[in-house]
């Protein structure tokens, strides 16, 4: 009976170290210079677990590293090498999750971050900073519902996939703690009990053109209440300063909630004026809505003749999340002919055209719209511009129209 125990035994150890796996960390480290199977760089299983540490006390510096199965170059994601910065001379604990045939790892001494739609979304200048100890790193404030990671950074660039390789969850709005255990390798955020309401949604957007939303012309935007889109809407032939203004609702009723209103003609500089609140609808829904159009000409240069684009599109921001009403990302967009007399709609006083080694040259007063065309009509240049136009050109003929006046040159 005892030689079959000790049987038992030996066989029970030698499963044990046969599913060990064989882990390196590899960077350049002292004496170490990315060597991928170095007997003092080997990391060791805590207990029976799958997660793997080694503890190093390295002097004062900056080291890159990944952590592979020890030999090979296999098991890190793909990616930039994670970092550490040392001020001064520390021991510290490198951690690793075996996944069978991919590796997770983190440094103790890492920099950490939690990025994603809970903390103001995926750019990297929303990523928040994580406070680390020898156990586990935290972060903790208030944060809507979305998928997160926690990642690190080396300056701008976040390096996505060694920590959390898929997406985390916050499942609601409130007071959140955000945890990375090392010695466990677990990932958690977890309530404090602290909700905090945020807006949910933002719909039923209306678009009018018009200084007075009560004799203004209505269009659709998200809702469907009006005779006529504004989405592709051909507003014609403008002859006089164009307004627009907007409602939308937003969900739920929240105090501190601010609505604007979004629009750019062609792709000049976008505006944004703010929308309003109008009324509630009990705790359901807040109603908001523009008391008088506003002139999207103010501050653009527009030419005579030439047709436009006009770009709307609304966000709302509880001072956590905004949420956006735009078309999916297409935003509502309507075409316009700009006829409005000004400075560019008559002939050009005192225009000068003529050739110089290989250039056209203009010269003329004021601002002008210039259109440039090969002879087979094909564009080459359109713009607008005071006083001159140059423009180098191979020899052929071409047809230069200055606020629609045609002129033929040959470039000999």
């Amino acid at each position: 009976m005892k030689k079959l125990s000790t049987l038992l035994f030996a066989i029970f150890l030698a499963n044990t170290f046969i599913f060990a796996a064989d882990l390196t960390v590899t960077g350049s480290f002292p004496g170490n210079n990315w060597v991928n199977n170095a007997a003092d760089y080997k990391m060791t299983q805590i207990g029976t677990t799958n997660i793997y540490v080694l503890e190093k006390t390295l002097v004062a510096g900056v080291y890159e590293f990944k952590v592979f199965y020890s030999g090979t170059w296999d098991g890190a994601a793909s990616g930039a090498n994670a970092k550490i910065t040392l001020a001064s001379d520390k021991t510290v604990k490198f951690y690793a999750k075996d996944n069978g045939t991919s590796i997770n790892f983190v440094c103790d001494a890492q920099e950490l971050f939690v990025i994603g739609a809970p903390v103001g979304g995926w750019d990297t200048s929303n990523a928040k900073t994580m406070t680390s100890t020898s156990s586990d790193a935290r972060y903790t404030a208030d944060v809507v519902a979305g998928d997160f990671k926690i990642v690190s950074k080396d300056g701008t660039t976040v390096i996505w996939n060694f920590i959390t390789p898929n997406n985390m969850n916050v499942g609601g709005s409130g007071n959140y703690t955000f945890k990375l255990d090392f010695a466990t390798f677990t990932i958690t955020a977890t309530s404090n009990g602290t909700v905090q309401p945020s807006i949910t949604s933002l719909t039923n957007s209306y678009i009018f053109v018009g200084t007075d939303p009560a004799t203004a012309t209505w269009y659709n935007g998200s809702a469907t209440f009006q005779a006529e889109n504004f989405n592709l809407k051909n507003l014609g032939s403008i002859t006089s300063p164009l307004f627009i203004g907007g409602e939308i609702v937003t969900a739920p009723v929240l105090s501190g909630v601010s609505v604007q209103l979004h629009y750019q003609i062609n792709d000049l500089t976008v505006k944004a004026v703010a929308i309003p609140w109008d009324s509630n609808n009990g705790t359901t829904t807040s109603k908001w809505k523009s008391t008088a159009g506003t002139n999207v000409f103010a501050d653009y240069t527009l030419v005579k003749g030439i047709s436009y684009s006009l770009k709307v599109w609304f966000s709302a921001n509880d001072g956590v999340a905004t949420l956006w009403d735009s078309n999916n990302s297409n935003n509502y967009v309507a075409t316009f002919t700009y006829d409005i007399e000004t400075g560019l709609n008559a002939k050009v006083n005192n225009t000068r055209i003529f050739t110089d080694n290989g250039f056209i040259k203009a010269q003329f007063d004021g601002m002008a719209h210039i259109e440039l065309f090969n002879i087979n009509g094909q564009f080459i240049s359109n713009t607008t511009l005071e006083n001159q136009f140059t423009q180098l050109l191979e020899k052929g003929v071409y047809i230069l129209k200055i606020n629609g006046e045609t002129h033929k040159i040959l470039i000999r």
